[in-house]
């Protein structure tokens, strides 16, 4: 009986290891990865994106779109074919849980002003509350980097990015550059 109970331990052991192996990472380890390009808990630093806080939806959608090359990329189309649907679902719930922090940036009050009325005359019906709103195509705008914001709106104005939706770069066609840099001044100014 003590020699087949012996046996068993090592069996049991092996097995655990083996089932550890190949169990699920957690959505924090998940995360953790993310960490390098999108900061802690999606909390970046500029130019890179912050995540915290977008629509669980949204945020499925635009790594599955980055996965089978819907969405261009440089980086992110690599990194979402490394994930399954179900690590995409668990690393969307785990940003979406995250609330939202607009960081603190040095703006031009002047590039602001310019930004608050073009917002007002060309965007405020799909980006409304002065780019706080969001729901499951729209990303918030509001606090995000200004850097990053003003690299989006000139890559649609340039019709390099053409995703998630054609009309943004038809919509920012009739703008100059002026206007881009003060349209993501204004959104950046939001909290």
């Amino acid at each position: 009986m003590k020699s087949s109970l012996l046996w068993s331990i090592p069996l049991v052991l092996v097995l655990f290891q083996i089932h550890t192996a190949h169990a699920q990472p957690s959505h924090r380890m998940l995360a953790d990865a993310c960490a390098g390009c999108h900061g802690p808990r999606g909390q970046s630093a500029s130019p890179m994106p912050i995540i915290a806080g977008l629509p669980e939806a949204y945020l499925e959608q635009t790594m599955r779109d980055y996965k089978t090359g819907k969405r261009p990329s440089t980086i992110m189309g690599r990194v979402a074919r490394g994930y399954d649907d179900a690590e995409i679902d668990a690393l969307a719930a785990f940003f979406a849980s995250e609330v939202w922090i607009s960081p603190p940036q040095e703006l031009d009050p002047k590039q602001v002003k310019a930004g608050k009325r073009i917002h007002r005359d060309g965007c405020s019906s799909c980006h409304k509350d002065n780019g706080r709103f969001q729901n499951d195509t729209t990303p918030r705008l509001a606090g995000q980097w200004k850097d990053y914001l003003q690299i989006v709106l000139e890559e649609y104005w340039l019709w390099e990015r053409r995703m998630p939706h054609l009309f943004m770069s038809i919509a920012v066609s009739e703008f100059d550059e002026e206007d881009l840099e003060a349209l993501a001044s204004f959104y950046a100014s939001q909290r």
